[in-house]
This record gives C-alpha cells, sequence and structure tokens, in this order.
C-alpha cells in the first residue's frame, strides 16, 4: 500500500489516529491502516511511539450513571504559592478523575464524580482543607453533549460478577485480546466477546484512549467555560460539530457550557474558538491552556453499583 507521508506529516496522522481509535478503542491495525491509508507497519509504529512517548492508553470508561456517579461537576482553584503540590493533593481523592495545573488565575482544574451532593461537599470540604487554597469555583455538569465516556444511547441492562470483572480488565487494557479476557473471567473467547459487544452496544462501557494528559510536544489542549444568550440550541450544535472539541456538556454555576478541546497547533485551536465566539448566541467564552495533567482515571470502581 502507497504511503501518505507527503500528505499527511506526523503530527496530522498521529491526530487522525487518536481520533479513529477515540471512536473505536478495538480497532484493528488493518482497519485503522485502511481508515488512515497508511501500511499497517505504519500505524503500529506510530501507536508505539505514541505509547513510549505520550504515554497513550486504550482503556474502558464506564459510564459514570452506571457507577451510581450522579453527580459530576468541573471546578477551578485559586491557590496561595506553588500550584502544584496543591494538584498532588487532589489528585489522591477518591473523587476526582481529572486534575490538571492550567494558565490563568486558577491554575488547578478538576473534575470529580459522586453518588450525591452530600459525596460532592465532602470532596469539596477536603480539597478546601489542603493548605495554599483559596478559593474553589464550582460548576456542576447537567447534561455532557459529547465526551468519550459517555456513550451517545443507553439500553437498560442488568449485569453480573462476570461483566464486572471483564470490565475491571478492560480498564486496564481496552485492546486487550479475547482470548486473554477469556482466560482471566474462565469463559470461552466467544463468550466474552458477546459480552463486551453487549456491554458497549448498551453504553455501559466505552473503549478510548486516553494520555498522559493528552499531551505532547505536537498536542494541545484548552479548556472553554462559555457564558450562553437566548437559546442555547446553536451552541450545542457548534460544539457537537467541531472535531476538535473533545469534552462538551452543559452545566449550572460558573458557565452554561464547560469543554476541552484539543488539537495539535494553536492555530487550530484559536480557530475553534472563534467560530464558537461567532455564534450569535454565544456571550462570552473564557479560555484556559491545560499545561501538565496531574490526573486521568475513568477507572472508579463500580462497588457492585452495576449487579441490579
Amino acid at each position: 500500500m502507497a504511503e501518505t507521508s507527503g500528505r499527511n506529516d506526523s503530527g496530522s496522522l498521529d491526530e487522525s489516529l487518536l481520533r479513529a481509535l477515540r471512536d473505536d478503542g478495538r480497532a484493528s491495525i488493518k482497519d485503522l491502516a485502511a481508515l488512515l491509508g497508511v501500511s499497517r507497519d505504519v500505524v503500529s509504529q506510530r501507536l508505539r511511539l505514541l505509547s513510549e512517548r505520550d504515554g497513550l492508553r486504550v482503556v474502558a470508561a464506564l459510564d459514570p450513571r452506571f457507577a451510581g456517579h450522579n453527580v459530576l461537576t468541573n471546578s477551578k482553584v485559586e491557590v496561595e504559592g506553588p500550584a502544584a503540590p496543591v494538584a498532588r493533593r487532589i489528585a489522591e481523592l477518591d473523587s476526582t478523575v481529572f486534575v490538571s495545573l492550567t494558565s490563568g488565575q486558577y491554575p488547578i482544574v478538576f473534575e470529580s464524580r459522586d453518588a450525591d451532593p452530600a459525596g460532592l461537599h465532602r470532596v469539596l470540604d477536603a480539597v478546601r482543607s489542603i493548605p495554599g487554597v483559596r478559593q474553589v469555583r464550582v460548576t456542576t455538569y447537567v447534561e455532557i453533549i459529547k465526551g468519550f465516556f459517555v456513550a451517545d444511547e443507553r439500553v437498560e441492562i442488568r449485569l453480573d460478577a462476570l461483566d464486572e470483572a471483564l470490565i475491571a480488565e478492560l480498564q486496564v487494557d481496552g485492546r486487550a485480546s479475547y482470548r486473554a479476557l477469556a482466560d482471566t473471567v474462565h469463559l470461552s473467547p466467544s463468550s466474552a466477546r458477546a459480552r463486551v459487544h453487549r456491554m458497549i452496544d448498551a453504553g455501559v462501557i466505552r473503549i478510548s484512549t486516553i494520555t498522559s494528559g493528552m499531551l505532547s510536544q505536537g498536542r494541545l489542549a484548552i479548556g472553554l467555560g462559555i457564558i450562553a444568550r437566548g437559546d442555547a440550541a446553536p451552541i450545542v450544535e457548534a460544539l457537537r460539530a467541531d472535531p476538535a472539541v473533545d469534552l462538551a456538556a452543559r452545566s449550572h454555576g460558573s458557565y452554561d457550557f464547560v469543554a476541552t478541546i484539543v488539537g495539535n497547533s494553536a492555530k487550530q485551536l484559536l480557530g475553534t474558538i472563534e467560530a464558537l465566539r461567532g455564534v450569535p448566541e454565544v456571550g462570552s467564552v473564557e479560555s484556559w491552556t491545560h499545561y501538565d495533567i496531574v490526573k486521568e482515571s475513568y477507572d472508579r470502581a463500580t462497588g457492585g453499583t452495576l449487579s441490579r
């Protein structure tokens, strides 16, 4: 197969590969090569480089609703003194799934998941008690518009202990072979395959990519806080349609929408921000750059909440 290096430099090829794996983390090397128009060897080489250089992992992300996580938040932290030690302390909390060192007045952004408001209050109290924390500014997600850990559709299904065991294995390695999965949970490969596909189809899990903070020498991430005016529907459509938008949520609190955009150049991301500013229903867009992701982990234990 002819290579397309003249058409795609390594940065854009990696970006396309990451997006393909975002859509289907278990896509075969053969299918990825056909989709990207390169050889299997090239795909294998880029995957190995992304894994070794950028910490790429393909994992199963559990839909928070199936885990009983009903309160999802995005919080910004103002600190006195160095922010990194505070961020590490926040990352130690079980409820936090994402912790980042960022630009701006609030040098730490974190996301948390809790079963109920009482759980959120506990994590916020814990954060406020960390030395150096001045204040915490909280925005609550009310609807995930776009996010690799949330399926487009959800079907109510009953899961058992074997399903939970498969989820646990896929949270470690989302590309584990069905033979390896079957051996771990003592099933046949065909049964393991059927159970995994059933959970994916029902929206219980998404198998997708995460990297060490999504960041690398050629990969940038910017957070956005959007305030709406008038009908918010056009903003929802704009966020869903732009491929640079990695996460988007309707929210209550500081912003009407919170989003994360990723790309391989500042020019590309600026184009996305300018396009959003051009939507008449957008009142303002606040942005912050992610410098270093301290924690990104969506493998919260199910705690038996799936078996119901």
